[in-house]
């Protein structure tokens, strides 16, 4: 039996336009927070390299950190970021295999994937948690002049990892309400 807002959302299937709909998760508070930092990081080195180009064109010298903190920052950025990509529909869908299916057919293979990829990310969480913990064990640090701890940098990863699990969570769960919507449309 399907409530107002299901028989509502039912309604606004469209699986041939946007990969949204009224079923997606919106983004949540741990997604928004990873997004929201690494869009500080992209300004932060916006404005890192916009100081060395300055200062190697006026006093031909560098600022040393800038490519470790740099190269940091890229990897923070990029795992960071994959939870609230997965709930902005930031990501690529084969659109010309989903247009051949009936919308139960599309349905099913949202969730299959989505599945499969929840899989994907839950065994990459537990091994950037397990490469994390191993790191901090041994207190590696980097071998430049900063010398940083190496489990600083390495946290991006697991949290980035649980982040798009969690999001991927979200989205099986939408997808499976879409699936039942779909499989019983005029059920009241």
């Amino acid at each position: 039996m399907l409530s107002a807002s299901q028989d509502k959302a039912l309604d606004s299937l469209d699986f041939d336009s946007a990969d949204a709909d009224a079923f997606s998760p919106d983004e949540d508070g741990a997604s928004a927070a990873c997004r929201w930092l690494s869009q500080w990081m992209v300004v932060g080195l916006v404005v890192m390299m916009g100081a060395e180009m300055v200062v190697r064109s006026l006093f031909g010298w560098s600022i040393q950190f800038s490519n470790e903190v740099g190269g940091y920052a890229l990897v923070a950025i990029a795992f960071l970021s994959l939870g609230s990509g997965q709930v902005l529909h930031a990501y690529h869908r084969v659109h010309f295999v989903e247009n051949r299916l009936s919308p139960r057919g599309r349905a099913t293979l949202r969730l299959a994937f989505d599945l499969a990829s929840l899989c994907v990310a839950l065994v990459l969480a537990a091994e950037f948690v397990r490469f994390e913990w191993i790191t901090w064990k041994s207190e590696d640090v980097a071998a430049t002049s900063l010398m940083t701890p190496l489990w600083v940098p390495r946290l991006a990863m697991p949290i980035g990892a649980l982040v798009l699990a969690w999001a991927l969570w979200r989205t099986v769960a939408a997808d499976w309400r879409r699936l039942r919507a779909a499989s019983n449309p005029k059920e009241s």
